[in-house]
């Protein structure tokens, strides 16, 4: 009997071990979840505050053109954003030290890119004909 003993008492060892294995599993993958949530919380408020600092950076350069007394037409805000999307591909390509990890086959030719800035200054120019509630001026 002695030795029924002993397999209860090693079989409640390995219960145990088990119970203690699960509970630091299960914990660590709780763990992992919530530091996956806050990730991809962080990545929202990311994106929002860029966001943000572009339109910021947009309407500052508007105020110093028409301070200076240039009336601002969607055709310059659509060159002043090409042209810092420009800069920012050259800074990316300057700061991965050579060529850039751009897929050739993503470009558009010059004649679409084109119709896509007509289309943005057509945009432009109905939303600012509108007020924030929609209607017309």
């Amino acid at each position: 009997m002695a030795r029924k003993r002993k397999v209860e008492s090693s079989a409640a060892i390995v219960d145990e071990s088990d119970r203690v294995l699960y509970s630091v599993f299960r914990n660590s993958a709780n763990e992992l979840s919530q530091l996956y949530s806050q990730a991809i919380s962080h990545n929202k408020l990311s994106f929002e505050a860029g966001q943000r600092h572009a339109l910021e950076k947009l309407s500052n350069w508007m105020a110093v053109k028409q301070e200076g007394g240039i009336m601002v037409t969607t055709d310059d805000i659509s060159a002043y954003l090409q042209n810092e999307l420009n800069n920012i591909s050259i800074a990316s390509y300057d700061s991965h030290g050579g060529r850039n990890e751009v897929n050739s086959s993503s470009t558009t030719p010059p004649t679409q890119s084109q119709d896509k800035n007509k289309n943005l200054c057509s945009s432009l120019d109905s939303e600012m004909d509108t007020t924030p509630d929609g209607s017309a001026h």
